[in-house]
């Protein structure tokens, strides 16, 4: 498999697929049943259509196709799930876009290269974070509930770079345990940011 990475980091469709993956995206440590590693790229999602739209930017950034499936759950929501097997593409998400493997609650971060990137690079990164790990009330107001301080202090840069508006970080101490973070933007404020999101995955202002 030949990308070309320098092109991948300056395209929107990537940008969109990092939002996402940061949001839902998993690159899981795991083994066989005979102890190996395997390497596999999975993303979650309650919503089938975003499952779906994660599976196209996949085929189109890298030109193999992953496999969907549902979860069913007691109780619950079905849950959709996009899950491909390589090394390869592994360890390419991992060390040339950025994202840590594992579990990331607290460690995960918007890549170095979509905060240095364009505005358009940025709106689309912040919309697929937003459509995963983000998101809009009845009253028309966005939130984000981060548990990565690295995560929510990008965003909080990102949004003031991109949308020239600076919003305060809100800290929280859960069970005395877990520490989380949010930020929150009012009706004003989350009507225009939702105005120049892309239009063509947009189900909010589409």
């Amino acid at each position: 498999m030949v990308l070309n990475i320098i092109k991948l980091k300056k395209s929107k469709e990537l940008a969109l697929f990092l939002g996402m993956f940061v949001g839902d995206g998993c690159l899981s440590i795991k083994c066989n049943g005979n102890g190996y590693r395997i390497y596999p790229i999975s993303f979650y999602n309650t919503n089938r259509y975003y499952v779906k739209l994660f599976s196209k930017l996949f085929l189109k950034l890298f030109g193999v196709a992953g496999k969907i499936k549902a979860r069913r759950r007691c109780g619950k929501l079905l849950l959709w799930e996009f899950e491909k097997y390589s090394v390869e593409l592994y360890k390419i998400i991992n060390k040339d876009f950025e994202i840590f493997c594992g579990k990331k609650a607290t460690n995960v971060k918007i890549p170095s290269f979509i905060l240095n990137g364009n505005k358009i690079i940025k709106k689309y990164f912040f919309y697929g974070l937003l459509i995963t790990d983000g998101g809009i009330r009845k009253n028309g107001t966005i939130i984000f509930h981060l548990g990565s301080r690295k995560l929510i202090y990008g965003l909080k840069n990102l949004i003031k770079n991109t949308f020239m508006l600076d919003k305060e970080v809100k800290v929280y101490l859960q069970n005395s345990r877990f520490i989380s973070y949010q930020l929150n933007l009012n009706k004003e404020e989350s009507s225009g940011i939702l105005s120049q999101m892309p239009r063509s995955h947009n189900l909010v202002v589409r």
